[in-house]
C-alpha cells in the first residue's frame, strides 16, 4: 500500500503527533509529587489573625531563640521563659519533603534548652518552629537552619 502525500496527510500526521505528546505530558504529570506546606492550609489560612497574635507576642523574644547543633541539636529558648512552664511543641519544617517534618514536645532543662539526636534529621535546610503557651500568652519563634 502507498501512502499518497499530500495536505491532509500531513495535518492528520501533525495532530496525531500532537496528541502523542499530550498524552505523554499527561502521563508525566500524573506521576509528579505534590508537595504541600501543610495538608491543613485552608484551616491556617482562617486562622492567620491568630498566628500574627502570636508572632507579635514573640518579636521582642526572636533575636534570643537559637537552634545549636554540634553533636546533638540544642534548642535555646529566651530567658524570659526560664523557670516558666510552657506547653506546645517544636516543629522541625523541611521545606523539599514535607514527609520528613518532625514534632518534638517542648520540655526543657534547667538551661531551658531542649536536647535533640541529630538521627531525626538528614543533611538540609529546616526552619524550626517553636509554637507554645506560657502563663496564658501564646508565643511563636521560627528560625531556619541547615544541617
Amino acid at each position: 500500500m502507498k501512502i499518497k502525500w499530500n495536505w491532509g496527510t500531513g495535518i492528520f500526521l501533525t495532530i496525531v503527533a500532537m496528541l502523542s505528546f499530550l498524552a505523554f505530558m499527561v502521563n508525566k504529570t500524573l506521576d509528579y509529587k505534590i508537595n504541600k506546606v501543610s495538608e491543613d492550609y485552608y484551616e491556617r489560612g482562617l486562622n492567620h489573625s491568630e498566628h500574627m497574635q502570636k508572632v507579635k507576642n514573640s518579636l521582642s523574644y526572636q533575636e534570643q531563640f537559637d537552634v545549636i547543633h554540634t553533636d546533638v541539636c540544642t534548642v535555646h529558648f529566651p530567658d524570659f521563659f526560664s523557670g516558666k512552664e510552657m506547653n506546645g511543641r517544636v516543629l522541625f519544617f523541611r521545606p523539599s519533603d514535607y514527609t520528613k517534618d518532625t514534632t518534638f514536645t517542648i520540655v526543657t532543662d534547667t538551661n531551658n534548652n531542649q536536647v535533640i539526636s541529630l538521627e531525626y534529621f538528614l543533611k538540609g535546610k529546616y526552619i524550626v518552629r517553636a509554637e507554645f503557651e506560657c502563663e496564658g500568652t501564646d508565643y511563636f519563634l521560627e528560625k531556619e537552619i541547615k544541617f
